[in-house]
Parts: C-alpha cells; sequence; structure tokens
C-alpha cells in the first residue's frame, strides 16, 4: 500500500555566500510516521528545518508540503503555517506573558474565537501536554526545564496542526524527564495522527520514539532508515557518528 507523502524535497542546493550547505538534497517524508534529522555538526540539519518551515529560501530546488510548492513566489505560505506547529529548543516563550497566555496567544492572534473558548481549547492542549494545570498561572522563568517543553509543546499544538516541527525536544533534559518527553510525543502522535519531524542529538530518542532517521553528511541525505538499520550502514560518515555518540554516552552515564 503506497503512503502518502507529508513533505517532499528535490534538488535542494543552500548557500550562504560561498558555502555549499546542501547539494541536490532530496528528503521524502510521508505522513503519519515520525521522522528524525541527525548529522554531524554544520551539516544543515537545522538549515533545512528553518527552510522547510519557510524561513529560509534555498537557491534552488522544490519543497512540496501538504501538497503545496512552498517556493512559489504566489504560495500564500501564511494559511499554510497555520497547518504545522514548532517546538522551538529553548522553547520561545513571550517571557512577559504567563504559560495560559503563551498557549492562548496563537488562538488570539489567528482566530476570532470568543475570549472563554480560547482559554477552554488552551487549558485541553496543556492537558494534553501533560503540563500541571496548577501552574497555568506562572511565567516560563518560573518553570523548570520539563515544564517548559511542556508548555511549549501545548502551543505547538494549539491549532490542531497536521504538522508538527520539533528542534531538539530534549535538550537539556534529565534522562527521565527526556523520556517522559519522547513517550508523550509518542501518545500525541497516535492520539492527533500527526506527521513529526524532529532534529535531535538524543540516540534514546532516535531509538524510542522514531520510525525513520535521515542522515545529512556530504551536503545531503545519506540514509534514510529505522535506527536499527541505520547503524549498520556502512557509510564513513554514519558509522563515526554513531560510534562517537556512544562513547560519549558512556562518559555521561557510565554505561
Amino acid at each position: 500500500m503506497e503512503q502518502d507523502i507529508a513533505i517532499n524535497v528535490k534538488g535542494l542546493q543552500t548557500q550562504f555566500g560561498k558555502q555549499i550547505i546542501h547539494k541536490n538534497l532530496d528528503l521524502t517524508i510521508y505522513q503519519g510516521e515520525i521522522i528524525a534529522l541527525v548529522g554531524g555538526s554544520g551539516c544543515g540539519k537545522t538549515v533545512l528545518l528553518k527552510q522547510l518551515l519557510g524561513l529560509l529560501k534555498p537557491v534552488h530546488g522544490e519543497i512540496n508540503i501538504l501538497g503545496i510548492d512552498i517556493l512559489k513566489p504566489d504560495t500564500d505560505l501564511r494559511s499554510l503555517q497555520r497547518r504545522w506547529g514548532v517546538l522551538f529548543q529553548q522553547g520561545a516563550m513571550f517571557s512577559s506573558l504567563t504559560v495560559l497566555e503563551n498557549v492562548a496567544f496563537v488562538l488570539k492572534e489567528l482566530t476570532t474565537l470568543p475570549s472563554d473558548l480560547i482559554e477552554t481549547i488552551s487549558y485541553m492542549k496543556m492537558k494534553m501536554a501533560q503540563f500541571p494545570l496548577d501552574s497555568v498561572h506562572k511565567y516560563p522563568s518560573e518553570l523548570s526545564g520539563g515544564m517548559l517543553k511542556r508548555a511549549a509543546l501545548a502551543r505547538a499544538i494549539v491549532m490542531d496542526p497536521e504538522l508538527l516541527f520539533l528542534d531538539e525536544p530534549t535538550s537539556g533534559l534529565d534522562p527521565v524527564s527526556a523520556a517522559s518527553l519522547d513517550s508523550l510525543v509518542l501518545n500525541l502522535q497516535k492520539s492527533l495522527g500527526l506527521t513529526i519531524v524532529l532534529v535531535t542529538h538524543d540516540p534514546d530518542t532516535l531509538w524510542t520514539a522514531v520510525d525513520r532517521v535521515a542522515f545529512l553528511g556530504d551536503k545531503r541525505v545519506l540514509a534514510v532508515k529505522p535506527m536499527a538499520e541505520l547503524i549498520k550502514d556502512p557509510h564513513p560518515l554514519i558509522q563515526e557518528y554513531f560510534t562517537s555518540a556512544r562513547t560519549q554516552r558512556k562518559k555521561e552515564y557510565g554505561n
């Protein structure tokens, strides 16, 4: 059975001055899957994520998201962006707003829903993100790292997106909090039918919360495979990356 395509990238070339980041990069992401972008420092993972979000434009190539070519000059990118949610690495919450106000912000800006309904929806999304409801009136600076991630995740799903983009979702979290967030992301994907694209360096996330891993190197996607298959790929960059990741893990956790 052929899978529906959520995102299709073809022949992408990204260049800043004389520096070429991507060259003839191809990537297909299917609806309903969780896919991770990984690779060594400087391979262009975050740049690719920003291009998928419409924040950066390549020199040439195609980016088709939910059946829409986002690089066409006449594309209504703003309307398309309403169909996805984003969790940024540091949360990117408004520091002067409470958690409730942060989550409700998008609904207030982009819809004409009455205030009481906006508050009800915001509470529902925070509950889905397993954010403690007795802390909704706290400010971002008053939250732990795990709580901040859950608040940002609630905001990312508040518009009932079809796509969810996560930038280093477990960065800065202890192993227990990171595992809990991975489990939450999996549950949300299943319950909401989301397609999820994430950038991560967390090997536990790659093993437990991801369907396929896209490995970037040599300015392109070298392989897209489930983690169990990817670590057996003989490409030197892939082998070097995961050997280094295992070594670092032993240093941090002693196993």
